[in-house]
This record gives C-alpha cells, structure tokens and sequence, in this order.
C-alpha cells in the first residue's frame, strides 16, 4: 500500500512537473513544431531568480539577490554560461550544457552548475521556449551525479530569460 501511495505522487508530481514546462495542452502545434525544425542558439545574456527547496523568488531569503545573470557562449561541449557580477564584470565560466531532446516541454538541455568555486556542483535539466519572440530557460537541479525528476522539490531552480546579447567571452571568464 505504501509503494502505491509513493507511485501515486510521483505520477502526480510528474504531471505538475511537465504541466508547468509545457504549458496549455491547446498550444499551437506549429510553434512547437517551428521550434523543433530550428537549430537553438542559447547564446546571449540570461537573468533571472533562483530558488530551492519550495522557496519562490524573493521574499527574506532573498536579501543579498536571488539574480543569477550568465553570458551563454558556444564552447567545445556545446553551452558554457559565464557569470556575470553585480558590477557587469565577467566571473567564472559556471554552467556547461549539451543539448539532449526535444520534448513537449521544449528542448532539453543537460549539464553542470557549479554556483561557487569550490561548491558542489548541480547537475542540471534546462528547458529553452521561445514564444512570441522572447525565450525562456527553465532550470532544474540537485547535487550529486544524478537529476532525478521524480522529487517534489529540488535543491536549486531557476527561470532565466534572455535579457540581451553576451558581452563575456571565454576569453574574458576568470575561471
């Protein structure tokens, strides 16, 4: 009985999961079906807040900025996201993605976040959307070698919208 009960709630949580990925099921499918012909360029600027654990954007947690910024530029393994520091200085090169899939819920990307010099990294699931001209990434994550989607909630969350083109070059990341 306990099994199903814990099956019950994964099948749940996936449904809310991919529901808030995909969005209405009366999208239109030649958006999706645009998004799927097209090669997906992730490079510019993305901003936008992270969160963990149930906590929403904001709030007291977030006194010190819950912004993550990173310049996303092509590198040898597909994605490499360069910090961007509060005084638009370039950081370290803090996010690796490869494309993975297509899915309902847009592309699929995975790879490496690492927040901190030093930190355990995230690995990380990202969802790209594009609709009506502006793109979004959606990004799971949890500590360890391992993203399992079946959790209720997730150590590290993000949605980042593209902002602008990147100005951070691999040449210019501090590593």
């Amino acid at each position: 009985m306990a099994a199903l009960a814990v099956i019950t709630v994964s099948v749940i949580a996936t449904g809310i999961i991919a529901s808030s990925f995909v969005g209405s099921a009366a999208a239109n499918e030649s958006d999706s079906a645009t998004l799927a012909d097209q090669p997906i360029s992730l490079a510019g600027r993305w901003s936008g807040p992270h969160y963990g654990y149930g906590r929403q954007g904001g709030g007291e947690h977030c006194a010190a900025g819950c912004a993550l910024t990173y310049d996303i530029v092509a590198c040898k393994d597909g994605w490499c996201g360069i910090a961007v520091n509060a005084d638009k200085t370039c950081g370290r090169v803090g996010v690796h993605l490869a494309a993975a899939a297509k899915s309902e819920g847009g592309i699929e990307f995975d790879g490496k976040l690492e927040l901190a010099k030093g930190s355990a990294p995230y690995t990380v699931k990202a969802w790209y959307r594009s609709k009506d001209g502006s793109a979004s990434l959606h990004v799971l994550g949890d500590t360890g070698s391992e993203l399992l989607l079946m959790r209720r909630s997730f150590p590290f969350q993000a949605d980042l919208a593209r902002t602008g083109d990147a100005t951070c070059t691999l040449d210019k990341a501090t590593s």
